[in-house]
Order: structure tokens, then sequence, then C-alpha cells
């Protein structure tokens, strides 16, 4: 009975941990400026992101076919449909963004 009760208990408080919320591992940052196209959890659903054709930042291929170079210029300077940011962040809000969008990828860079 104690095993059932313990085993009962450790489901009851680890679940919460295993179904963390993306939105809560997300930057101020990000959830300003690009949750609204890319979602709260990068995957580029919203219906905004479905209308401009959002990137996937979840993809793990799209991460390795792409420079850091690369996104640092998407972000600053726009790219297709995405606007530039180059007005409203500074310099290291770009590259916390690009560690973040990384992240999110699943890459650590």
């Amino acid at each position: 009975m104690k095993k059932l009760v313990a085993a009962l208990s450790l489901a009851l408080f680890a679940s919460p941990l295993l179904a963390a919320d993306p939105a809560e591992e997300r930057s101020v940052t990000f959830l300003q400026y690009c949750a609204f196209c890319h979602g709260e959890d990068g995957k580029g659903k919203t219906d905004e992101g479905k209308k401009t054709g959002a990137r996937d930042l979840t993809n793990k291929k799209w991460h390795e076919s792409v420079s850091d170079e690369r996104l640092i210029a998407s972000i600053t300077k726009g790219r297709d449909r995405m606007p530039s940011f180059a007005a409203k962040l500074k310099p290291e809000e770009i590259k916390a963004l690009l560690a973040e969008v990384r992240a999110i990828g699943g890459q650590k860079k």
C-alpha cells in the first residue's frame, strides 16, 4: 500500500514538471517581438505566422542549414515578410534572441 501511495504521489507531483509550458521558457523579448508570428512554441502556426509563412523554429534541419550570422541579419534587417527589428532591439538583445532561437531548435550555440 505504501508503494502505491508513493507512486501516485510521484505521478501527481512530477506530471506538471514533465508538461512544462513553452511560454514559461521564453524571454519577454521573444514573447513581445517573435511569438506573434512564430508562436510561443516557435512552430509558426499562429494565424499571423500562417499568413506570413513564419519559419518553424523547432526544425532541426533548418537550424543545421543556417548560420548564426544569417539569423542575426534576419532579425536585424528583416527577411522576406519578416520585419526588421534594428530600431527596436539592441545588439545584445538580438544576440540573446539568437541563443533563444537556437535553443528552441535544440541547438546550443
